[in-house]
């Protein structure tokens, strides 16, 4: 199973038979999970690091990173000879990292005024049952 979703099956000579992704696998290959388990391992060291460090800092620059590699590796893992890019599984790829980042919780997300764990895990929840809807156009 390849990373890219896949919208619809075409009864063409030469396909290769992969019959269309259902709710759960379009689940499964919008979220980045490298990216999700890049994002807990360096925001736990950071904040295990000493009170010397600038945790804030650290943590939105590698926020940014994180970003950029989930950008960057789902446009690599969704990419096929003779197809477009898939600009809505890269968007929803990255917002899912988001969207896990703000339901990790932790000193990146406390600096918000307001902000309530809870209100992280509602988001994951929701985001992660309604993303599992958008069936992206096969081109």
């Amino acid at each position: 199973m390849g990373r890219r979703i896949v919208s619809s099956q075409f009864q063409t000579r030469g396909s290769n038979g992969q019959s269309p992704d259902d709710y759960a696998d379009r689940i499964m290959k919008y979220i980045p999970t490298e990216a999700v388990g890049f994002w807990l391992a360096v925001s736990g060291m950071i904040q295990s690091a000493g009170e010397d460090i600038p945790k804030a800092g650290l943590l939105w620059l590698f926020f940014v990173i994180g970003l950029v590699l989930t950008f960057g590796w789902t446009k690599r893992q969704t990419s096929e000879a003779g197809k477009p890019v898939a600009w809505v599984q890269i968007g929803l790829s990255c917002v899912s990292f988001m969207v896990w980042v703000l339901a990790a919780g932790g000193p990146l997300v406390a600096t918000w005024e307001g902000y309530q764990p809870l209100y992280g895990s509602l988001l994951l929840v929701t985001y992660t049952a309604a993303m599992g809807f958008v069936v992206p156009p096969e081109s």
